[in-house]
């Protein structure tokens, strides 16, 4: 989920071409940028509401750790949102730090975050993330500590036995809430002209000349969201019934194995360029748990990228989902057979329910997932195969790109993922760099004046003029 650049309308050879009068047209009609992310808002809210209502009705029928593991998840949730604001604004001033805090604290940052991402706001050269990037990890928060959490304490409410009205309800807008804020994070993502410009080996599975392809594609990956959500949650659910110690140790094998995954490979530490070691590998440590909630329970798409978990790992867990689900029904099953257990269950599933709802869950989504891969386009389906570390990926989507513009993308990485190229991207750089000073193309604005690594520019004197044109100044040796 690399940041994008912001543009101005003067034209240069190595600007973005116009879209096409189809894909505009297209845009128009579907317009899916602006109705997901105002739709992803408002979800957020709606479902905010009901998992207040869903507090009162776990006091109501005496079930306080339902309702207390909820007030957690949401206050888990804004204080992350806050420490994200907080670092997002660092170098800002008090007041807008204020302003935006207040934003979290009164649940309108989603609707703020859509609105300057439809809007095109520019990347402030002193904000960490870019508009989009801001919108996309606190979507990401509330997925892990909001949506996924309170869709879990549901399910488990209605396999103990709660099955009234508003719990049904109530878990069917989590679960259609998560399901849609991971699809559209994907698909966002994926329809973004500078993902595309900067990454186009990657991103462009929706086809925007294609109205139909793009509805349908965008529903597959709503479907195959919402039902690794239900298979993953109903999983946990059984297994948290049967044997918490199995459930536990479950998730610690798999969690460790992921994490050791990344380790064993060189890859663990994230793609965001934070300079300081123990605060990105802070960072880092968060966001790996974070991404390896959002593969296992939402199947977002985006996490087969390279700098996430990559395509091979993402493929493994989507396809083994619902046998671990299975795995866990029978457990349940075998469990609440003891007549001495049906005794102390309010509600007891039986095999046909069990085997029934979890393969029909499984035939979806294996369903989904297989027409998906069908209908994009086929350069795009070895992304699910893919094996590339983040850095491996990096330096090869440098030599693919054939652009200046495309390949200033480089900078705003860490510079541990071009390392093994750095000369390559030096001498590139130094050749061109007296070039964009003197033509001034658009894309040369002062995001990418600031991010330009210091010690990849030759003359001294050229990256002070850059950093003095971006507004900053180069520290003395």
């Amino acid at each position: 989920m690399c940041p994008a650049h912001t543009h101005t309308t003067k034209v240069h050879p190595d600007d973005p071409q116009p879209r096409t009068s189809r894909q505009e047209s297209f845009r128009q009609l579907f317009n899916f940028s602006n109705l997901a992310l105002y739709a992803g808002a408002g979800l957020s809210i709606f479902d905010l509401i009901f998992d207040v209502a869903m507090v009162y009705e776990y006091f109501k029928n005496e079930k306080p750790q339902f309702a207390r593991a909820t007030l957690i998840s949401i206050g888990l949730n804004l204080a992350l949102q806050v420490a994200v604001t907080l670092i997002q604004n660092k170098k800002r001033k008090r007041r807008v730090k204020i302003r935006e805090v207040f934003f979290v604290l009164t649940f309108v940052k989603p609707g703020i975050d859509a609105w300057r991402v439809v809007t095109k706001r520019k990347h402030h050269a002193l904000n960490l993330f870019s508009p989009m990037m801001e919108y996309l990890l606190g979507k990401g928060i509330e997925l892990v500590f909001e949506c996924i959490p309170s869709t879990i304490i549901q399910v488990l409410a209605f396999v103990e036995g709660q099955h009234s009205a508003v719990v049904i309800l109530s878990l069917c807008s989590s679960i259609l809430t998560a399901a849609f804020i991971s699809a559209s994070m994907s698909i966002e993502k994926d329809i973004d002209k500078n993902s595309r410009r900067f990454s186009p080996y990657f991103y462009g599975f929706v086809n925007l000349e294609s109205k139909v392809q793009s509805a349908v594609v965008c529903m597959l990956v709503l479907v195959l969201s919402a039902c690794q959500l239900s298979s993953k949650a109903f999983a946990m659910a059984l297994g948290a019934s049967e044997s918490a110690t199995v459930l536990a140790a479950y998730l610690l094998v798999d969690m460790g194995f992921a994490l050791m995954f990344k380790l064993a490979r060189g890859d663990f530490l994230y793609w965001m360029r934070i300079e300081e070691i123990s605060m990105r590998f802070l960072v880092s440590s968060a966001m790996r748990l974070c991404n390896k909630i959002l593969i296992d329970f939402t199947g977002m798409i985006q996490m087969r990228h390279p700098f996430e978990y990559g395509g091979l790992y993402f493929s493994t867990v989507l396809l083994t989902t619902p046998l671990v689900s299975l795995y866990f029904g029978s457990r349940y099953l075998a469990y609440t057979e003891d007549e001495e257990v049906k005794a102390t269950l309010k509600y007891v599933f039986s095999s046909n329910q069990i085997y029934g709802g979890l393969g029909c869950l499984a035939a979806v989504q294996l369903f989904s997932f297989s027409l998906f891969l069908v209908i994009i386009p086929p350069k795009f389906r070895t992304t699910f195969l893919s094996a590339q570390t983040g850095s491996q990926y990096a330096c090869a989507n440098f030599f693919r790109t054939t652009t200046d513009h495309g390949r200033v993308d480089i900078f705003t990485l860490h510079p541990s993922l071009s390392l093994p190229i750095k000369q390559e991207v030096k001498a590139w750089l130094n050749e061109s760099l007296a070039a964009w000073i003197a033509e001034k193309p658009s894309w040369f604005n002062d995001q990418v004046k600031t991010s330009i690594f210091d010690d990849y520019v030759d003359q001294p004197e050229m990256l002070k003029q850059i950093r003095g044109e971006a507004g900053l100044e180069v520290e003395e040796a």
